[in-house]
């Protein structure tokens, strides 16, 4: 099978907090996995496909923190919750914040390969 995506995710549990616009309430969760593309997170509430939102994340070991606005691409109910994972793209990242992004994901990656087997 093929690999769709077009941008490597690392597991990740980065604090993101949201909010649709038009903005209402933020509300924070921790983000399931990150890639130069997008996010991926779970929600308590239903957000419908398309939908823009304002987001930050945070990354607690260097204190980094970027908003951004995203898109909804997917969202999905959880059988065994009341919680819905939903799939985001950013829109237009501005170039310094790519290059973090894709940094941040080299270094996981590599982190990742180091670490032994259990």
């Amino acid at each position: 099978m093929q690999e769709r995506r077009k941008y490597t995710r690392v597991p990740e549990s980065l604090q993101v907090a949201y909010e649709i616009i038009p903005a209402e309430t933020i509300k924070e969760y921790l983000t399931k996995d990150i890639s130069q593309g997008g996010i991926r997170f779970l929600t308590h509430e239903f957000i419908p496909k398309d939908s823009r939102l304002r987001i930050r994340i945070t990354f607690p070991m260097t204190l980094f923190s970027f908003e951004a606005l995203v898109k909804c691409m997917w969202v999905r109910e959880l059988s065994y919750s009341d919680d819905f994972e939903v799939g985001v793209e950013f829109i237009d990242l501005p170039s310094e914040i790519l290059e973090y992004l894709v940094n941040y994901i080299k270094a996981s990656l590599n982190i990742k390969k180091k670490e032994p087997s259990s």
